[in-house]
């Protein structure tokens, strides 16, 4: 996977093509899905990544096993695998751009699972919906145009289905990665010979800026509006959609967010906010920023109402700069995305923090990642946080101190963005970091369910 910048400081990169690289915090790509190049020092980003989806899980994105011995469907088995750690997840974000083309095949996406089980990983988030389009058979929406160069034109083969059970044949869960608010990728739109894409029935869905000027295409991602309804309610149907009929171990969410503090002020979230704050309404008084929050919070809470597996998200890896660092981009303030509360109010089952940045010495310097590491586990609510590591900017050596930091600071598990930076290392991290197997934790609050 190539990117055009590469800087640890940077929260977001601009790829090359279509685009997600991850390189700051962002998620599966789009710019760097990781975050908007306004970042700051590091802020946080998006799974997918930029597009290393590169770039990063907005990213993303739930424990569970599968049929292959993946342990069950919330986390391993019951005691949630070793017994003396109590489980570990161990995961890697395996984006669009680092296994779909319009030459790839099934075979070799089995082999990649294998090579992912065979570096000690117990879990891979694998993405399946880039900006409203399927890298699986999905009658909802069209299939994408990196599989055979065309938007929704079936490739003859299903990607998610090869995914599940190379998988689960060698004891891996696999959670399928969505990105949730990217609508289109590209200066050009849409125009799909397959199903329709939300865009050219719905082009009303684009987010719009203070004085409601819609969001123009352009070479990034073009965001829909979580403050719409329509748009909420199909990330839900999309989840259940893969979740029904996909023997998947969890649904993963990268860009579960407004792409920037300025936005979206579209006619339908101004009517919406309108009926919402008013007396006697869901949210009386509530404020403009908070109301957004909520809109986020609730795109949450219909996917896990909608699935019967685990959901996690990949978040923005500083929730609120508590340490007066300054310059940094905060996921709640900057993007609407109060990660404490999908915990704290149970709407997911855990947090992916894209904390892409390196251990620091002294301690608490910007973007410590073992701060931010405490600090999200110290808000888990007794949900469990798997920490984003980003291997692709901060190398080897520093992400096995990363692992190593994030055990002493309690977190659940590791996630790495992403598998094409990890694979050289492969052999490393079997015989180093994860030469004693584990399965992910168990979710005890699940099983009461």
């Amino acid at each position: 996977m190539s990117t055009v910048c590469l800087l640890s400081m940077l929260l977001a990169c601009t790829p090359a093509d279509d685009g997600d690289v991850r390189l700051g915090p962002t998620g599966d790509g789009g710019q760097a899905d990781g975050g908007n190049a306004d970042g700051g020092l590091a802020d946080g980003g998006d799974a997918d990544g930029g597009d290393a989806d590169g770039g990063g899980p907005d990213g993303g994105d739930d424990g569970g096993g599968g049929d292959g011995g993946g342990g069950t469907a919330d986390g391993g088995t019951a005691d949630g695998g070793t017994a003396a750690e109590g489980g570990e997840l161990r995961g890697v974000w395996l984006t669009r751009y680092e296994w779909a083309s319009t030459s790839a095949t099934g075979s070799e996406l089995t082999e990649t699972f294998g090579q992912i089980a065979d570096a000690g990983f117990n879990a891979v988030f694998f993405q399946v919906r880039a900006n409203f389009d399927a890298y699986y058979d999905s009658d909802l929406e069209p299939w994408a145009s990196r599989l055979s160069g065309t938007l929704g034109q079936d490739p003859g083969w299903d990607p998610l289905a090869v995914a599940v059970e190379a998988a689960h044949a060698r004891g891996l869960q696999v959670h399928a990665y969505l990105n949730v608010a990217p609508f289109w990728l590209g200066s050009t739109a849409p125009d799909s010979v397959g199903l329709p894409h939300a865009w050219q029935d719905h082009p009303e869905w684009v987010v719009a800026d203070e004085s409601g000027t819609p969001m123009a295409l352009n070479d990034s991602y073009v965001y829909a509006s979580l403050g719409n309804a329509q748009v909420r309610a199909r990330t839900a149907a999309v989840a259940a959609d893969v979740a029904s009929r996909y023997d998947v171990d969890g649904i993963h969410l990268d860009y579960i967010r407004y792409p920037g503090s300025g936005y979206s002020h579209d006619a339908a979230s101004q009517a919406a906010f309108a009926v919402d704050t008013a007396a006697g309404s869901a949210y009386p008084g509530l404020s403009w920023g908070d109301w957004q929050r909520e809109m986020v919070k609730d795109v949450a809470r219909q996917v896990s109402a909608a699935v019967d597996v685990p959901v996690t998200a990949a978040v923005w890896g500083i929730h609120t700069d508590e340490w007066g660092w300054g310059g940094v981009s905060e996921g709640n303030a900057d993007y609407y995305q109060d990660s404490r509360a999908f915990l704290s109010e149970g709407l997911l089952d855990a947090n992916l923090p894209m904390a892409y940045w390196e251990v620091t010495e002294p301690e608490g310097q910007a973007l410590d990642f073992r701060v931010l590491t405490r600090d999200h586990v110290a808000h888990a609510s007794g949900r469990h946080v798997y920490m984003g590591i980003g291997t692709y900017d901060i190398g080897y050596e520093e992400t096995v101190r990363c692992i190593e930091a994030a055990r002493e600071e309690g977190a659940h598990g590791v996630v790495l963005f992403s598998w094409s930076t990890v694979a050289p290392h492969a052999d490393a991290l079997r015989a180093g970091v994860f030469a004693e197997p584990a399965l992910p934790p168990a979710m005890p609050w699940r099983e009461a369910r």
